[in-house]
């Protein structure tokens, strides 16, 4: 008499433990499922975010190349293009100065911010600029710099 209830008793929480068991696999497999689903929805925010930024930066570079454009035909229309020589008064000057190897660096229309004593400086883009003007050892701090 009791070992039939012992087995029963015995049987019962297998079968209990069985189906918790099946129950945490299910609960395991939805939660695959469900981290799954995120990292999908992640890729695509993803892959959403960098063609946003190649169309942004797309965009920019149209931009830029119609600025140059614009920029070459107006140096063209003053006879800027290609660039005259510099005047000797000009070369005077700079040699007063303490200047040596004259060139020409950049040629671009002057903005306010170029103007502006508060800003104390000349802006100068690496891709405007038309021949090197620095030193090795300068060139080399510069970047070491950056």
């Amino acid at each position: 008499m009791i070992l039939p209830k012992f087995v029963a008793r015995l049987i019962t929480e297998m079968e209990n433990k069985m189906m918790v068991e099946k129950e945490g696999l299910k609960s395991c497999h939805e939660a695959g499922v469900e981290e799954g689903k995120q990292d999908y929805l992640i890729d695509k925010q993803k892959k959403q975010k960098t063609n946003d930024d190649r169309k942004k930066k797309q965009k920019t570079n149209n931009i830029n190349n119609q600025r140059k454009r614009q920029d070459l035909e107006k140096f063209m229309e003053l006879g800027l293009e290609p660039p005259p020589n510099m005047p000797q008064v000009f070369k005077d000057c700079i040699k007063d100065l303490g200047g040596t190897e004259i060139k020409l660096i950049i040629q671009k229309f002057l903005q306010l911010t170029d103007l502006r004593s508060q800003q104390n400086r000349l802006s100068m883009s690496l891709k405007q600029i038309k021949s090197t003007f620095l030193h090795e050892d300068e060139e080399r701090m510069l970047n070491a710099k950056r």
